[in-house]
């Protein structure tokens, strides 16, 4: 029987979906709006619910265990991985629900950054031997996922890789976790007009003017770099990865104008015994990471 594996990515503006084989080759990808808050109730959820009745009629109508599914989403996910506990301010209607339940088939559900960083290790660096990486997602806010012996570690109440929530500033703003100063507010795309006193209004602008010269500019965005890298140093000894990986649109966007000041504050902060020097690398899946990451985690769960 040949079994494909579905993935399913709950994200604010879209909903993204990807089919994969069992060599983990990709069949089909599309997305939906998400159109979370529609006057319709709960829309979003009935649009996913619809994808999986499909998929399952276009590739395991005769067999039900031809297809396995799961679903990448924000939120703390239950020790079973069967839905989202705690999902403030969007989505409604997602804590607590049990996709499983309300479909008859087996419905896995992991954290959207979990996601990402499975997708990441599964598709470049499991073949390369390597068995300890980070990842950090920079984007609205900061998320993450951690690969501990080769396996995606979540952790008690799946809560690891929660590393926006770190502190780099003692006295800095207080996060919903009630961090001072957290990674997330020093590079997230929310807290700019914030941090750069209401001059930028996104990362995006804030990089465009620090190449260009910018000296305000400037002071802010290496400010962030370097709250960055003190983050990454702490979580290099603690855990000690092979590899780190940056995804989310910052990443991606602000490439080399992130990357080579990040190498010159690792370079004060990181601690190499014997010169060692963790590598870090811009990931490379793009929007459809967390997808990729339910479907690999659909077939490493299945």
């Amino acid at each position: 029987m040949e079994k494909h594996y579905l993935g399913i990515d709950i994200g604010g503006t879209t909903i993204k979906t990807v089919v994969l084989t069992e060599e983990g080759i990709i069949l089909e990808q599309d997305e939906v709006l998400t159109e979370d808050g529609s006057d319709e109730a709960e829309l979003w959820k009935k649009k996913i619910i619809g994808i999986i009745k499909e998929m399952s009629e276009r590739y395991a109508s005769s067999n039900s265990e031809a297809l396995k599914c799961a679903i990448s989403a924000p939120g703390l996910v239950d020790s079973q991985n069967s839905m989202i506990l705690y999902m403030p301010e969007r989505l409604q209607g997602i804590e607590n629900f049990n996709w499983s339940k309300a479909l008859s088939k087996d419905i896995k559900v992991i954290n959207d950054g979990h996601s990402a960083c499975l997708a990441e290790y599964e598709s470049f660096y499991r073949s390369k031997g390597i068995q300890h990486l980070l990842m950090l997602t920079l984007g609205t806010g900061v998320g993450g996922g951690i690969i501990i012996n080769g396996k995606l570690y979540q952790g008690n109440l799946q809560r690891a890789g929660h590393v926006g929530h770190m502190t780099v500033d003692l006295n800095g703003a207080p996060t919903m976790t009630n961090m001072p100063g957290s990674l997330e507010h020093a590079v997230g795309n929310f807290s700019v007009p914030e941090r750069t006193e209401g001059t930028y209004i996104s990362v995006r602008e804030l990089v465009d003017a620090y190449k260009k010269g910018n000296p305000k500019a400037k002071t802010w965005w290496l400010e962030s770099v370097q709250k960055l890298a003190i983050g990454l140093a702490s979580l290099t000894n603690i855990l000690s990865p092979e590899l780190i990986v940056l995804g989310g649109g910052i990443s991606t966007g602000a490439d080399n104008a992130l990357l080579e000041p990040l190498k010159k504050f690792m370079a004060d902060y990181e601690w190499r015994p014997g010169g060692y020097q963790t590598k870090i690398t811009i990931a490379k899946l793009g929007g459809y990471a967390g997808a990729m990451g339910a479907a690999y985690f659909a077939k490493n769960n299945s």
